[in-house]
């Protein structure tokens, strides 16, 4: 019996330690970001020992305490992107702050310290520039905020139209009919068809939060596509980006969702399309077919705050879409002159052998058996058009959707 409890624990602990390995494997992708500099006095020279904070603005905590080494350089890692400011007290020197540094996925901020003699009572606050440069690295990349993705303009309320507008990206197909899921309304593949710098559109790879979001059994669509407001921002990595992004030649695009903060926010929307807004299509026009019906209604809520202050954060999103579209498909079939044998040039009504006796534009001796099919199944369908023998109909597809998603932070310490 102990031999048995023994051999059993030790294969719970080889269970334990095979599932965090494979977290720790999972966990390839960076989805923080970091900021660095050095501290320097009036004159340029490096200031030791100096204590820097950086704290997070949104919520309302120092998340790094770190001291400056020998050349006043510092570093604080896996920062969660969002906004922060850095504060610096060093014996002799007025206490200096630096806000509104605006962190983004991967990216590693220089953010240069000059302190100027005086009591730490006295203070210096400085409002760091919008334009924030990322001078560690030399990586092609695009960042497209979470402001942008919630208030540009999407027709299918799709995050990933917005990678058409980078540079380096193209497309090979029309970006305003990339649709969520695996499929679209019209019963295609939802391929997407994105291109980085020249590279495979297969060849890119697609994360969320770092996780990876490729099919991986067709290499054409996604697995997820986040709702439009549960993004917090997404970046497009095009070239020279470092060693931990493995999986794809082309390039790489990782989407960040939202996180909760100090404060409860929330919000409601609705986004509504009807064929009453839009016209109809050329070719409809051209065949006498009516505008075809279209609702389109994707609609849903958000949710985020604290758990407990300071600590313990959600974010709750909740969407759904119904859609009615109507595509027109294009069928072969025979005109009424057709079905009684009558034809608009001459065909062969007698043969012999390899050669024909006979033409006429029309037959008299129709088979029995194509008489009994005309008479009970093409006499059930519309008649084609005398001359192309098309028949364009529309037809009616349904694409209902529902997508939740609950993220949960916790600061456990610095």
């Amino acid at each position: 019996m102990g031999a048995y409890a023994e051999r059993h624990n030790l294969g719970m602990c080889r269970t334990l330690l095979l599932f965090v390995l494979i977290g720790l494997s999972a966990w390839g992708q960076e989805i923080t970001g970091a900021i660095l500099g050095n501290v320097v006095d009036s004159t340029g020279v490096a200031v030791a020992g100096a204590t820097v904070r950086v704290r997070s603005t949104e919520r309302g905590a120092v998340v790094r305490t770190i001291r400056s080494d020998e050349g006043g350089g510092y570093v604080a890692t896996l920062l969660p992107i969002g906004l922060y400011a850095v504060e610096v007290e060093a014996p002799g020197f007025k206490r200096y702050t630096q806000s509104g540094i605006e962190l983004h996925v991967a990216e590693k901020l220089t953010v240069r310290v000059r302190l100027e003699v005086g009591e730490l009572a006295q203070q210096i606050t400085v409002e760091a520039d919008a334009a924030q440069v990322q001078l560690q690295n030399a990586a092609s990349e695009g960042l497209v905020s979470g402001k942008e993705v919630r208030e540009l303009s999407l027709n299918n309320r799709n995050y990933m139209q917005l990678l058409s507008l980078m540079p380096g990206v193209t497309s090979t197909a029309t970006t305003d009919e990339l649709y969520i899921g695996l499929q679209n309304p019209s019963g295609g593949t939802n391929v997407i068809p994105f291109s980085l710098n020249g590279g495979r559109t297969s060849g890119t790879s697609y994360m969320v939060d770092g996780a990876d979001n490729l099919d991986r059994g067709s290499n054409l669509t996604l697995l997820t596509f986040p709702s439009v407001d549960a993004i917090a921002e997404f970046k497009a990595f095009r070239g020279a980006y470092s060693a931990e992004f493995g999986r794809g030649a082309s390039g790489q695009v990782n989407v960040i969702t939202r996180s909760g903060t100090n404060k409860i926010h929330g919000n409601v929307y609705w986004f509504n399309r009807n064929d009453v807004y839009a016209a109809n299509t050329f070719f409809n026009n051209l065949r006498n077919i009516n505008r075809p019906p279209l609702r389109y209604n994707n609609a849903g809520y958000t949710l985020h705050g604290p758990i407990v202050k300071n600590q313990t954060f959600f974010f709750w999103s909740h969407e759904f879409r119904r859609v009615i579209t109507y595509n027109t498909f294009n069928s072969l079939l025979p005109s009424a002159e057709l079905k009684r044998g009558e034809f608009l040039q001459p065909v062969c009504v007698e043969i012999q052998g390899a050669n024909c006796l006979r033409t006429d534009t029309r037959i008299g001796n129709i088979n029995p058996v194509a008489n009994a099919y005309i008479r009970d199944i093409f006499s059930k369908l519309p008649d084609g058009d005398h001359g192309n023998f098309n028949v364009f109909t529309p037809i009616r597809s349904i694409f209902n959707a529902r997508q939740e998603l609950l993220k949960i932070d916790r600061r456990f310490s610095e």
